[in-house]
């Protein structure tokens, strides 16, 4: 029995297409019922920009699927340890002896990993439909002969041909755009991309084409209205903030400026001689193969464990890349910038923060660790006159793990480990070292990520399980003449948060494979409403106290 005075009755003003199927009735009338006890504070979702979103409350939101935590996850409990186990049984010697051969092969025939990662990489060629993809925005349609002049000008710089580019401008007019930059990924293209899809199943739904780099251009009737681009870039040759850089590189001569040497290929940087020391000294080789087997199962298990309970049958929510957007605008980014600078943390603290305590709202728990995405090139690959400038083309990209255990992981905590990532990547600390010796001896061993996503990748890492996969590509640069507004990508593992500001605008997106868009959205909405609570306090300084956030021509 519940007194009438304890239940909450909320309407949401949501529109009936952005409920999930199961809560449409035969009218079109949608219907979410949740019974929470008066002393706890109503979970509420954001949908209105500029809105004080307030907390949303410790609980897990008794609406959510969560997978592996409900009635049905429990009930097929043993169907899911049966499979698991034979997967397993099957699966891990076959990888252990693959990992241990390859790794032998490596170290026999190629050597040691500052020999194998001399230029950053191994292996990174140009390889057809292996594409990192992405979403661009822009306020103003695209010229098609100005575009595909320095398309096809930047990648013959590369080895790129005209026959492996695919430039095409669609017929298809973007939607104006939405209320607020927390949407689902279909906002702009409601009638190319499925109500709970994203510029994944597109390229997915477009199929093989054999070439190496795809932009799909979806122009505006005029100007101040959107411009859509879905990208795909080189994902074996380049990493990730190199396909931003190439990107750059282009919209650069799009604009008429100066072509710039970006490519890897052209420039060449080597390991610089106290960097190749630092890193052969700190990973010895029979350590590595003594943590293989344990970083395998750990990795393997996770993997499977989480993808067999994301199954509906097992009580998930389906197994699948699920992204959805939380794009701040100029002001909200600068006040994000403030109130991390007035309470003494950097974005990037903000944002581990942010999503860590999401986890532990929406889904009960914390997080093991963050995998931190970081490019290596400044640091230890430089190019001589080259400064501060970050504009390179290439894959020098790195993965350290920070560990978040059981603690309190509150905006201190995430500062420090924010500091020591810093302090790792510019000494080549041993969490570093760990990561470049598992990508010089792995089985992949270049590009945007997909050397950490293998079971293989022979670290503490394990990014499908209980693992945040956070990137920030920090503050960048596109020309002004452009009108570019947005940089949206993902690599929606366990938990994907990728960020970057761009001409003083900070967008994101927030992804999963393994707990469906709902708890995905619900994720986003708890971490937009820790990080709304940092643009609170930037909004409390002085108008001439507060910076800009900062911008550099290079970087």
């Amino acid at each position: 029995p519940t007194r009438p005075k304890d239940i909450h009755l909320r309407v949401e003003p949501r529109e009936l297409a952005t409920l999930p199927r199961d809560f449409r009735g035969r009218h079109g009338v949608g219907m979410r019922v949740a019974l929470v006890p008066r002393s706890a504070p109503v979970p509420m979702r954001p949908h209105v920009p500029g809105h004080e979103y307030p907390r949303l409350g410790g609980i897990t939101m008794s609406q959510l699927n969560i997978p592996g935590q409900n009635e049905k996850a429990n009930a097929m409990l043993p169907a899911r340890v049966a499979i698991f186990s034979a997967a397993m049984a099957v699966a891990y010697p076959l990888l252990l002896t693959v990992c241990i051969l390859r790794a032998v092969f490596m170290r026999t025939t190629k050597g040691t990993p500052s020999q194998i990662l001399q230029k950053g990489t191994y292996n990174n060629a140009h390889l057809p439909d292996q594409h990192y993809t992405c979403q661009l925005l822009f306020d103003k349609p695209l010229e098609e002969p100005r575009l595909r002049a320095a398309l096809v000008e930047l990648c013959a710089e590369d080895g790129i041909t005209e026959d492996q580019i695919d430039l095409s401008f669609e017929d298809a007019t973007p939607a104006s755009w939405p209320a607020t930059g927390s949407h689902r990924m279909n906002a702009y293209l409601p009638a190319a991309i499925g109500e709970d899809d994203s510029y994944v199943e597109y390229w997915s739904s477009r199929g093989k084409s054999g070439k190496v780099v795809r932009l799909h251009v979806f122009n505006a009737k005029a100007a101040g209205e959107p411009t859509v681009v879905l990208y795909a870039g080189s994902i074996n040759a380049w990493d990730g903030s190199s396909n931003f850089n190439f990107v750059k590189q282009l919209m650069c001569r799009y604009a008429g400026e100066s072509p710039q040497t970006v490519f890897q290929s052209a420039l060449s940087p080597d390991i610089t001689p106290a960097a190749a020391a630092t890193l052969d000294a700190a990973v010895p080789f029979a350590l590595y193969l003594a943590k293989m087997p344990l970083n395998l199962a750990k990795s393997l298990g996770g993997a499977l464990w989480n993808a067999i309970s994301a199954q509906p049958r097992f009580g998930g929510n389906g197994f699948g890349f699920k992204l959805c957007a939380m794009n701040l605008d100029k002001e909200e980014s600068r006040a994000l910038y403030n109130g991390a600078k007035a309470l003494g943390v950097s974005p990037f603290a903000c944002f581990t923060w942010a999503g860590v305590r999401a986890c532990k709202r929406v889904l009960g728990y914390q997080p093991k660790r963050i995998v931190q995405q970081a490019s290596l090139q400044t640091r230890h690959f430089p190019v001589e006159g080259q400064g501060d400038q970050r504009d390179l083309v290439g894959d020098w990209l790195v993965g350290p793990v920070q560990y978040v255990g059981d603690v309190d992981y509150d905006l201190p905590q995430a500062q420090a480990s924010y500091a020591d990532l810093r302090a790792e990547l510019d000494a080549l600390g041993p969490r570093t070292c760990a990561s470049l010796a598992a990508k010089a001896w792995g089985v992949v061993n270049c590009g945007a990520a997909p050397f950490e996503c293998v079971p293989t990748y022979n670290d503490d890492a394990h990014v499908f399980d209980k693992t945040i996969f956070m990137n920030n590509y920090g503050v960048r640069t596109m020309p002004e003449e452009v009108g570019f507004r947005a940089w949206n990508w993902n690599a929606p593992l366990w938990l994907g948060i990728n960020t970057i500001n761009v001409n003083g605008r900070t967008t994101t997106l927030v992804g999963s494979c393994m707990f469906g868009l709902e708890v995905a959205e619900a994720l986003r909405d708890e971490i937009e409403a820790a990080l709304r609570e940092v643009i609170a306090k930037g909004r409390e300084v002085p108008a001439e106290e507060a910076s800009a956030v900062p911008t550099y021509r290079g970087v």
